[in-house]
């Protein structure tokens, strides 16, 4: 199996636009001629780049305008950033964003710098599986590796080459002074390799910056004299130069990564006192301090869980603002019996809540991370194939054949499995395995408590990273995964439907971390993305209660800067909406609404060749591109140490614009690329095209325009004429129609709608529906099951709602509609707006009345 990418979501397509059009002179570099001098010369091969400071400002402001951030008013550094939400494809924008660098800049020299070992292994796992489909999208390959200390030729090749090099680099393996990147070898002629890269002027990618931010992180990056950095991170301490942001709540509201569901082992009791002691310090000279967990009162009705010190003494209700603390003092603070004492007589003893349940917590979390797994499998079948992922901050409580953790799962799966047909054959000890670092003392293997930043962490990374298409075939057993808590940063896998924090306290880790790791939309056997929402819900088995997970999580998102966090959902409230089945079989409204909109299509594309022309050749004919800044290649001439002939590209600025020929093959095959349709219709567009002299003018620019242009006019006629719709004899059975798990809070009652109560995705539709409701005219309603979808070029489309209504006691209408709340359709993600398209073509070919309804009010309800 092998990961499949699209090249043209168009949020990742903004993003590396973003970058790609900060140097953009309105222009292009095109090679128009080239002169030979023979002479002796660095034989490093440079990024360079002519270009105004007061135009990177202005095109940056532009950008930013463009993307809705706030535009800067002075250009302080060559330093841009992006930030992606965790699991939409951070990496593969930053590495096509080189890509797209080198195709319209001519820059070739890229360092990709990462915070950690486990990053590293990520990125080099995403460059290979990525490198064909970037070949197909470019024409070119490209060089990349991991630097290597031991390898260091790899460092002057990439000083040399006349390719794009990549290099990945740790900022461990260059910050110090005793690092071999700095050191001056023989062999390189009293440089360091540090010196040979400087000279490059690299473009330096950073991936995640937050954690290089130190004052030797940032002296070491400056002496690697950078043209300009990149920025890529989720979690901005200070975005330099933001250009594009996706944000957690857009990339939730636009589908790119999984709901989250929380299952919480420790259920609130708002009664009870929240009291932990977590450690007791001492200190000569000073009365003994406790940290303790207490509950705090934020704002009204608000109320979250801090750790604080306390001393002897200390009013409790002061400290938290929490009425029941109220009288409450800290009596006495026993540093010898390891316990704080309380005014109303109390004990409580440091690390009792943890220890003395922590084996009962352990067994609880793992018996329903595995219901939760064997019962997701058993949804998706065959097409898709669950994994869970464990975290533990003991090695030993799994490593050890006697540790807890071990000894609980094999306990749990062996009494679970027998109710589920695909696990029953399944021995336990097949289905789980442990990833750690570890090192070898006389001839045993210790594993290793880790930060993940050392190198025993290495091979643990190798195997991890390198197998992740391994993991998600079925012909590989393993499927409950458990690792250290420092595995948190730099792995993920698509298909992780459940994470388990093992941890024991539920206090050290960050819950936007927690998460990350399972965010990605899935894959199946095929190696496709999966887009249906039903499937892509994370399951967090937390440690804590819904409502603290849920706090704290919100908490992560505020002191991150966001106004909102992304919802999650308690998964002990899950209830089960039943089908009417009697009601739905008698109901005469239901049959009638049933018959009519049951009925199957078939869909047929025919597009007219000369529509595609015409339509294209009338917008292009509006063109009106600026003129070209010409670039003349130096081409230098060298001898290598042995004789041999080389040469160099250079480019220099020319003074004087030179008329060359275009090759015109060139153009047309990259428009055909990127557009699917033949040679010789493109070739007859150019040659219809009134202003085809401004491809030698400005041939970047035009020609993708010339491409945007293809592309709307291929939807415009798509949409509009081309796609046709065609009544088949098949139908949609009623056991569509099925019982319904879904959240408590996402439902509301109706007694006009097949099921018993009214399942709703957000707060528009739970509007709609409670006015569907209310209204005198409707007299049945029904959200349509996920299963209810219309085929589409673009993938299926499951409509909203379908309604009867009955005007006045007129006659009965049978209706179907799409909710969207948006003001305008325009403002959809156009994949979203053409689907709806297809679904208003759909119900006209099979006579069904289909609008898109956007007052909750019911305002646009009537045909």
């Amino acid at each position: 199996m092998k990961f499949k990418f699209t090249k043209n979501l168009d949020y990742q397509i903004e993003a590396i636009d973003a970058i790609a059009e900060i140097f953009d002179l309105g222009k292009n570099i095109v090679k128009m001629s080239e002169r030979f001098e023979l002479q002796s010369f660095s034989p490093i091969v440079a990024n360079k780049l002519d270009i105004e400071q007061e135009r990177i400002l202005k095109n940056v402001q532009m950008i930013q305008g463009q993307n809705g951030v706030e535009p800067i008013e002075r250009l302080d550094s060559m330093d841009f950033s992006i930030e992606m939400e965790t699991g939409t494809g951070k990496t593969y924008v930053y590495l096509r964003t080189a890509l797209e660098l080198n195709q319209k800049y001519g820059l070739k020299k890229f360092i990709i710098l990462v915070p950690s070992v486990a990053i590293r292994e990520g990125v080099l796992k995403t460059i290979e599986q990525t490198k064909e489909h970037f070949r197909e999208l470019y024409g070119n390959g490209f060089g990349y590796f991991a630097y290597d200390s031991g390898r260091l030729s790899r460092v002057r090749e990439f000083a040399q080459s006349l390719d794009v090099q990549i290099m990945i680099m740790t900022i461990q393996s260059f910050n110090k002074d005793k690092t071999i990147m700095r050191q001056t070898p023989d062999r390189f002629n009293g440089e360091s390799p540090l010196d040979l890269v400087a000279q490059t002027r690299p473009v330096v990618i950073m991936d995640e910056p937050q954690n290089m931010e130190s004052e030797l992180s940032k002296s070491a990056i400056t002496d690697l004299k950078p043209l300009f950095k990149l920025r890529y991170s989720a979690t901005h301490k200070e975005a330099h130069n933001l250009m594009y942001r996706l944000t957690p709540v857009d990339a939730y509201k636009k589908g790119l990564v999984k709901k989250i569901e929380v299952f919480g082992v420790k259920e609130d009791n708002p009664n009870e006192l929240v009291f932990n002691a977590r450690e007791i310090r001492t200190q000569q000279g000073s009365l003994p301090k406790a940290k303790v967990v207490v509950e705090i009162k934020e704002a009204a009705d608000e109320y979250k869980r801090k750790e604080m010190l306390l001393k002897a003494g200390d009013d409790l209700f002061q400290r938290t603002q929490n009425e029941k603390y109220a009288g409450l003092l800290v009596n006495e603070i026993d540093a010898h019996r390891g316990r704080v004492e309380l005014s109303n007589g109390n004990f409580y003893q440091v690390e009792q809540n943890i220890q003395g349940d922590k084996e009962a917590i352990f067994r609880t979390q793992i018996r329903e991370t595995i219901k939760a797994h064997c019962n997701k499998q058993e949804e998706l079948g065959k097409g898709v194939k669950v994994l869970s992922l464990f975290f533990i901050d003991r090695v030993d409580n799994y490593m050890q054949h006697s540790g807890v953790i071990r000894r609980i799962f094999e306990e749990e799966f062996d009494k679970i499995k027998r109710n589920f047909t695909r696990f029953k054959e399944s021995e336990a000890a097949a289905i789980h395995n442990g990833y750690f670092a570890n090192i070898k003392k006389k001839g045993d293997i210790i594993y290793q408590d880790t930060d993940g930043k050392s190198k025993a962490d290495k091979e643990v990374y190798d195997l991890i990273m390198k197998n992740k298409e391994r993991l998600l075939s079925f012909e590989e057993p393993i499927c409950f995964i458990f690792s250290h808590s420092a595995l948190r940063e730099g792995w993920d896998n698509p298909n992780i439907f459940q994470i388990c924090t093992l941890n024991e306290t539920s206090l050290a880790s960050k819950k936007r971390q927690e998460i990350g790791r399972g965010l990605r939309l899935a894959v199946d056997i095929n190696g496709d993305r999966v887009f249906d929402a039903n499937v892509n819900v994370l399951t967090v088995i937390a440690n804590e209660s819904y409502q603290d997970f849920a706090s704290r999580l919100q908490a992560d998102y505020y002191e991150a800067g966001y106004k909102e966090s992304i919802p999650t959902s308690n998964a002990q409230e899950k209830v089960i909406v039943r089908l009417r089945k009697q009601w739905s079989a008698e109901n005469e409204d239901f049959k009638k609404l049933w018959e009519k909109i049951r009925k199957r299509t078939k869909f047929n594309i025919d597009l007219d060749v000369k529509k595609i022309i015409s339509l294209s050749v009338d917008k292009i004919n509006e063109l009106d591109v600026q003129n070209i800044v010409v670039r003349v290649d130096k081409v230098m001439i060298d001898f290598t140490d042995n004789g041999k002939l080389k040469t160099i590209y250079e480019q220099g600025a020319a003074g004087e614009r030179l008329d060359k020929d275009i090759f015109i093959d060139n153009v047309i095959e990259r428009i055909v690329r990127e557009t699917g349709i033949t040679k010789k219709t493109i070739f007859d567009i150019l040659s219809l095209a009134s202003n085809i002299n401004l491809l030698f003018v400005n041939p970047e620019e035009y020609t993708r325009s010339v491409i945007v242009i293809i592309k709307h006019s291929l939807n415009e006629l798509l949409i509009n004429e081309g796609l046709k719709y065609l009544p088949t004899n098949d139908v949609w059975e009623l056991s569509l129609f099925e019982d319904l798990k879904t959240y408590g809070n996402k439902t509301m009652n109706s007694s006009k709608s097949v099921y018993e109560k009214i399942i709703f995705d957000s707060e528009g539709e739970r509007q709609f529906a409670e006015s569907l409701n209310q209204s005198r005219i409707v007299k049945l309603f029904a959200k349509l099951p996920p299963k209810f979808v219309v085929d589409t070029p673009l993938g299926t489309y499951n409509p909203d709602w379908a309604i009867v209504i009955s005007a006045d006691g007129g006659e009965k209408m049978y209706l179907v509609r799409e909710t969207k709340f948006v003001g305008d359709l325009a403002n959809l993600r156009p994949s979203e707006e053409q689907k709806i398209a297809c679904g208003a073509k759909h119900f006209k070919a099979i006579n069904v009345d289909f609008k898109v309804a956007q007052s909750k009010e019911l305002h646009d309800l009537l045909p």
